[in-house]
């Protein structure tokens, strides 16, 4: 898939992670945990299918999108909701 513009630094996209995560609601320690257990691009795309589908809850929309992913990758889910 070609790219208009070159992709930014990593640690540049898990800083806008964090951020995005923690102005959905989700707690900081949480975000750190959430943070060191999958890879960026994983979480940018859960990240984008939260917003285009805008829930009332955001946070419990990516925690349940999060889960999925991990429970498809044959990984146990964080949660059990």
């Amino acid at each position: 898939m070609p790219r208009n513009r070159p992709k930014e630094k990593y640690d540049i996209r898990r800083k806008r992670v964090r951020a995005t995560l923690i102005e959905f609601g989700i707690g900081r320690e949480l975000v750190k945990n959430i943070d060191r257990e999958h890879p960026v691009g994983v979480l940018e795309r859960i990240i984008e299918a939260t917003k285009k589908r805008q829930p009332e809850d955001p946070a419990d929309y990516f925690l349940k999108g999060l889960n999925y992913s991990r429970i498809k990758h044959g990984r146990p889910p964080l949660f059990i909701v």
